[in-house]
């Protein structure tokens, strides 16, 4: 009889392990799916190049961009030179806009581009200052959506 009650102990034992480890799989495979699920269901990031000119560039960080920085970033390339950048004119639309600044385009990007932007053009957080980006004498400066 005691060997009978140990052998269903063991068995009741086993099953309940199965059945947690069944359980936790279920539960982290449902929370991957959600957070996959949120972060793309927001979109992409995309890319904000704005040109600048004035006083904005006074004591300010220049980065030249080169071909090479092109080919590392096409998202850049093609709101700088390509087809996503806007053809508006320096102009004051409000009260409120500056009139040495415009918009110029912008373009959808990859999260390892938008952290690689925002790595090497974003805004240095101990001197609170953004670098432009200088290409063929034009200023510009990026800002990346963080969807």
């Amino acid at each position: 009889m005691e060997l009978k009650l140990d052998r269903h102990l063991i068995g009741v034992g086993v099953l309940a392990f199965v059945g947690v480890i069944i359980l936790v799989a279920a539960i982290v495979l449902t929370c991957t799916a959600i957070f996959t699920w949120v972060e793309t269901s927001s979109g992409f990031p995309v890319l904000y190049v704005s040109e600048v000119r004035g006083e904005h560039l006074q004591n300010a960080s220049i980065i030249h961009l080169t071909e090479k920085d092109f080919e590392q970033y096409p998202a850049l390339d093609s709101v700088i030179r390509g087809d996503n950048r806007g053809p508006d004119p320096w102009k004051r639309e409000y009260p409120s806009d500056d009139p040495d600044e415009r918009g110029i385009g912008s373009v959808a990007v990859t999260y390892v581009e938008r952290d690689v932007l925002i790595e090497s053009s974003g805004i240095d957080l101990e001197t609170r200052k953004r670098p432009y980006l200088e290409y063929e004498g034009a200023y510009y400066y990026t800002l990346v959506s963080i969807p």
